[in-house]
C-alpha cells in the first residue's frame, strides 16, 4: 500500500506543479479560534466509563489535537512491528493495550485547498485497489469546528488475525498535505467512535504566538 500511495503522492505532485497554492480557504481563521477549541471536550464516555482528554502538540507543534489522556507515544520497536514500512508515520498515539492507534504523517504532497476533495477520492481509489477491504463506508469532506477542511476515508480491512476499523483523515496545512489515521478493531468500533470524532474535531492550527511544547513520535523522520 505504501509503495501505491507514494506513487499517487509523485503523480500529484507533477500534476500540481503548475499551479499556485492556495491555502486561504478557511484556514486563516484557524488560529483566532484555536483558543475556542481546546475549551471543548474535556472527557469522553466510552461505555460506563468516562475517558480524560488531554491536549497533545504534533508535526513540530504546528497543530494540536484532543486524544485520550491514556494514550502514550508507541515505543519504536512495537512501531517497527506494528508499522514496518519506512514510511511509518511521525506519530503514533496507542492506547494501553495497543489495539487503538491514532498517527498523524506529513507528505511531500503539495496541494491547494480547493483540490483536496479530489485528492480524497483519488487516495480512496488506491486503498480500494490494495487494500483487502471487507466493509467500504465511503469519503466524506468536513469542515471541522476549528474551521479546517478534512477529507475523511472509512473502511474495514482485513488485518493479521481480525478486522480492523480505520478512520483516514487528510488535510492540508501550509500547502502541504497531511495525514491522520484511527484505527481499532472492528468488533470495538462502537465502543470507540466517540475517540474518532474528537479526533477529527479537535484537530486545529496552533496560532503562531503559541509556545506549547511538541511531542515527535518515534516514527519520525
Amino acid at each position: 500500500m505504501d509503495e501505491h500511495i507514494l506513487s499517487l503522492k509523485h503523480k500529484l505532485n507533477h500534476d500540481v506543479a503548475s499551479n499556485s497554492v492556495n491555502t486561504n480557504l478557511s484556514q486563516t481563521a484557524v488560529p483566532n479560534q484555536a483558543n475556542s477549541v481546546a475549551e471543548k471536550d474535556t472527557v469522553l464516555r466510552i461505555g460506563d466509563e468516562l475517558i480524560p482528554l488531554e491536549w497533545r502538540a504534533i508535526l513540530d507543534g504546528q497543530m494540536e489535537v484532543s486524544v485520550p489522556k491514556s494514550f502514550s507515544l508507541m515505543p519504536l520497536e512495537q512501531a517497527k512491528f506494528k508499522y514496518p514500512s519506512q514510511h511509518r508515520p511521525e506519530v503514533i498515539y496507542t492506547s494501553l493495550d495497543g489495539t487503538v492507534n491514532i498517527t498523524f504523517n506529513r507528505t511531500e504532497t503539495f496541494l491547494a485547498v480547493d483540490e483536496l476533495s479530489e485528492f480524497v477520492e483519488q487516495m480512496a481509489d488506491v486503498l480500494r485497489s490494495v487494500q483487502p477491504i471487507r466493509n467500504w463506508m465511503g469519503t466524506e469532506m468536513i469542515v471541522n469546528r476549528s474551521g479546517l477542511p478534512i477529507g475523511l476515508i472509512r473502511f474495514v480491512a482485513a488485518g493479521v488475525d481480525t478486522n480492523l476499523y480505520n478512520e483516514m483523515l487528510l488535510f492540508v496545512y501550509e500547502g502541504q498535505v497531511a495525514m491522520g489515521t484511527f484505527n481499532c478493531m472492528e468488533s470495538d468500533r462502537e465502543e470507540w467512535l466517540s475517540v474518532a470524532e474528537n479526533t477529527v474535531q479537535s484537530l486545529h492550527i496552533v496560532p503562531f504566538s503559541s509556545d506549547s511544547p511538541f511531542e515527535k513520535g518515534v516514527g519520525s523522520r
